[in-house]
């Protein structure tokens, strides 16, 4: 059985099928494909017939070859497992055996016709336990998702608004999936900075309090032949009761795995793919998009990231792509401007970041060229691990903008790595300046400096002066805890970059030990992985309190960073297992992960098999 290696880029390189897709697709739907290839597909309704297997964003789609219709398949939502298989199957030929990739996707299905009465509250069990299908040998990458981040997303301009009043169609799901990235982690920074003008987007205030962006989202046409599903359990907004093995659905109807409801009946369903090649990369594709899908899900259960997703009042316009590219080449004039003041800079940011989460097609053109991301970094590497500016050494309030700015930068770049493992610009720029990259890999691991307090000699404003400056550590302190937490979810992705460098992706360019290799040689990894350790810690220890869909994906991410350290990394492995073992033996155990990880988030199964593999790498 051949393995999935090779070049694996670009995913898009059929141009009849491209253009086939093109015309059958709403645009919205087509700017959500992420990649497509040829293959043979067995399945209750296929019989070994030739065919292509394309992939979007959130859906499985099947069409002929040559094309001529288009149908979907599988709903990411429904996808229990994805499998590469090690067999010869005896229809192929011995040379063709050979160069099999053999993809397996097993997914669930549930009555409709019983979901479907429930147009009341209802409860339900939802535990994500899925149980193991009998297989042959199977050999499985475990290539994870990827962050990202987290706070509240401030609102963008007016201008964005108008300019942006399209949304996702119900097959592309990016109304639901892709605005939901902020509030990852639950926490909410104190932004210091002055309210920005219409032009600008509004931060946060001095107290803390977020300003919900509001989304521009209303329903599209789905394209013609393709089946509704508005009814993803995925997709609605969900609230688990203390016990976390509970939770209660609206007004809507449920298409999901429901495993433990015995008035259910669930069906698990398989479909195999037969690539006859060497290079395709399409397994590593579908382990990536079904990832990202399962954060998303999760993120979505978040009633704050919900309520940002409430479509803004007025008139819609049809999604055109002309649109977004103008919007975008608009934004990026204005952030290369010399004259831009902190505050422009960090509205200009956020308004990309929003504009990106809810058209992929902002992704594709920020990785297109490479001065957007290397401007991104500069400015990162002006403000950290401490600033240029020689006021800001005595100055708080000054610092902690800087940090609020530095926050949404790296939110952003997480945005700008998630979901684009299928674009060769990517690999392109990050490949052309390597210098860069790793400029920013030791940017995310050190910790930002902040003023020391400036002594105070006059008696009767030492009183005042004291609680001002209590209250400037105490935000600065939260900032400092949200950009660790931002800083590991961008690690994540980049990890994730390696690591599919590993599995096949270019690996002469981008290998993960390489980046192990890099990471341990910097001083303030050991206190970043401390951190991280400490933090896993904290959140499964604290006093019976459920985590945050947003802590639950952080929680995720910090333990993909930990294997990595102990899986590729020889001197953090030992650092970790010496210094460490004890909180893996008391605290870090699956016990306190069971009471403190909901099994209502789509997540948990993924936490939980990561989970594991780290307590067995620790105790090696």
């Amino acid at each position: 059985m051949a393995s999935a290696v090779g070049s694996g880029f670009p995913a898009r390189t059929n141009s009849r099928l491209d253009a086939f897709l093109r015309r059958h697709l709403a645009p919205e739907v087509y700017d959500a494909i992420r990649a497509y290839e040829s293959c043979i597909v067995v399945s209750e309704s296929e019989k070994h017939t030739f065919k292509y297997v394309v992939l979007s964003d959130r859906l499985i789609y099947l069409t002929e070859n040559p094309p001529k219709s288009i149908r979907r398949v599988v709903a990411l939502r429904d996808v229990v497992a994805i499998d590469l298989i090690d067999d010869y199957p005896e229809f192929l030929s011995p040379q063709d055996r050979e160069t099999n990739q053999h993809i397996r996707i097993i997914y669930s299905t549930v009555l409709k016709k019983e979901c479907e009465k429930s147009k009341s509250v209802r409860k339900f069990l939802f535990p994500f336990h899925h149980a193991k299908a009998n297989t042959k040998k199977v050999k499985e990458e475990n290539n994870g998702p990827v962050f990202r981040r987290g706070r509240n997303l401030k609102e963008s301009s007016r201008r964005y608004h108008q300019e942006e009043s399209s949304t996702p169609s119900k097959d592309s799901t990016l109304c639901s999936s892709d605005l939901k990235k902020h509030s990852l982690h639950g926490q909410s920074a104190f932004q210091l900075l002055p309210t920005p003008s219409r032009r600008s987007c509004q931060s946060l205030s001095v107290t803390g309090k977020p300003v919900n962006v509001s989304s521009c989202i209303t329903n599209r046409e789905v394209p013609e032949g393709l089946p509704d599903h508005k009814d993803s359990l995925s997709e609605i907004p969900f609230k688990c009761n203390g016990n976390g093995n509970k939770f209660y659905l609206g007004n809507s109807s449920l298409v999901s795995v429901l495993q433990s409801n015995p008035n259910l009946e669930k069906k698990e369903s398989e479909l195999h793919l037969y690539i006859i090649s060497t290079t395709s990369s399409i397994f590593l594709h579908l382990k990536s998009s079904w990832n990202n899908h399962v954060i998303k899900a999760t993120l979505l259960q978040d009633p704050l990231y919900v309520s940002e997703l409430s479509p803004a009042t007025g008139g819609q316009k049809p999604y055109r792509s002309e649109e977004k590219i103008k919007h975008f080449r608009q934004l990026k004039s204005e952030l290369f401007l010399e004259d831009n003041t902190l505050r422009k800079i960090l509205c200009l940011i956020t308004e990309l970041k929003v504009a990106a989460q809810k058209n992929f097609i902002l992704k594709r053109l920020f990785w297109k060229t490479s001065d957007l991301f290397y401007f991104l970094v500069n400015k990162l590497h002006e403000y950290l691990p401490e600033s240029r500016d020689k006021n800001t050494l005595q100055n708080k309030a000054q610092r902690a903008d800087e940090l609020v700015v530095c926050i949404e930068i790296i939110q952003t770049l997480g945005l700008m790595f998630r979901e684009t493992e299928t674009e060769s610009s990517r690999l392109n720029t990050l490949a052309a300046k390597k210098g860069t990259l790793f400029t920013l890999l030791v940017i995310l691991i050190s910790k930002p400096q902040i003023p020391k307090s400036c002594p105070v000699f006059d008696i009767h404003l030492l009183a005042d002066s004291t609680l001002v400056e209590m209250s400037f550590d105490i935000k600065l302190q939260k900032l400092i805890l949200e950009y660790t937490n931002t800083a590991t979810a961008l690690l994540y992705e980049i990890l994730l970059v390696f690591q599919q460098g590993n599995l096949g992706l270019r690996s002469t360019k981008f290998a993960i030990s390489r980046m192990m290799s890099f990471l341990q040689s910097c001083p303030p990894i050991i206190t970043f992985v401390a951190g991280i350790v400490k933090q896993v810690v904290n959140g499964l220890t604290a006093s019976f309190q459920l985590l945050s869909p947003g802590q639950a994906v952080l929680l995720y991410q910090q333990f993909y960073v930990l294997k990595s350290c102990l899986q590729y990394s020889k001197t953090l492995a030992e650092y970790i297992r010496n210094d460490y073992r004890e909180e893996f033996r008391y605290f870090i155990h699956m016990p306190a992960l069971e009471k403190r990880l909901p099994l209502c988030y789509p997540i948990t199964q993924h936490t939980t098999q990561l989970f594991h593999e780290v307590l067995k790498l620790v105790e090696q």
